[in-house]
């Protein structure tokens, strides 16, 4: 049985708690939108679904020791500036939206884009499970489901939201804050990749076969001693 440390225990706590905090904000909210149009239910379930779950197996996998984990303060702030972090802060700066052309289709298009990945997100949180979590850590190598077609098919529906926010909320702050969140979200990725290179040894070959979306960017095997 694989026992963590208690400083490693700690690490995973406060990583898991602070987005379970995020994520319960997230609920409360969309909730409190219910009461001001009906229109927010289709936009408003899938939120909540997504969060519960997300909540539901974070709290799970802290039961679970992970095999290795990256617990350097640089993949902290990475993870959380991936997961969240950068994406509020643009949020909550209320700073005057550009003047597009075209702003109406726009943003249809951006909502669009919003709406497109849940049922993705719903399969890779289902076939995840107890493996989902804030920063990179190496509980087994699951390639079941939809990552059969993709290693990271998460990372790749956030990275489509970070699109979506930039044409639904046309702001500076905005831009520069989804694309620090998709840069922080290669970056967490190239980390976990490379944990997952040097502790699992059958993570290779499902590396080399599988792109990070369908048959892109299937990636070298490089392993870290």
């Amino acid at each position: 049985m694989i026992v963590a440390s208690s400083k490693q225990q700690r690490f995973r706590f406060i990583a898991s708690g602070l987005v379970t905090l995020f994520l319960v904000l997230i609920i409360v909210s969309t909730v409190k939108m219910y009461f001001t149009s009906n229109d927010h239910l289709l936009w408003g379930t899938p939120v909540i679904v997504v969060s519960l779950l997300d909540i539901y197996f974070l709290t799970r996998s802290l039961v679970h020791a992970p095999k290795s984990i990256d617990t350097r303060l640089s993949t902290f702030i990475i993870s959380i500036g991936a997961t969240f972090g950068f994406s509020l802060v643009a949020i909550l700066i209320a700073d005057p939206p550009f003047e597009v052309p075209h702003k109406q289709v726009l943003e249809q298009v951006g909502r669009f884009l919003a709406l497109l990945p849940y049922p993705f997100v719903l399969w890779a949180l289902l076939c995840l499970k107890d493996c989902l979590t804030v920063v990179p850590e190496a509980h087994a190598v699951v390639a079941n489901g939809i990552y059969r077609y993709s290693r990271h098919p998460l990372y790749v529906c956030y990275m489509i939201w970070a699109i979506a926010d930039i044409m639904l909320f046309p702001t500076l702050s905005m831009l520069i804050g989804s694309i620090a969140q998709v840069t922080f979200l290669l970056m967490r990725l190239r980390r976990e990749e490379q944990l997952l290179l040097n502790t699992f040894p059958e993570y290779r070959e499902y590396y080399q076969r599988t792109g990070l979306c369908g048959n892109m960017y299937r990636g070298r095997v490089t392993i870290e001693k």
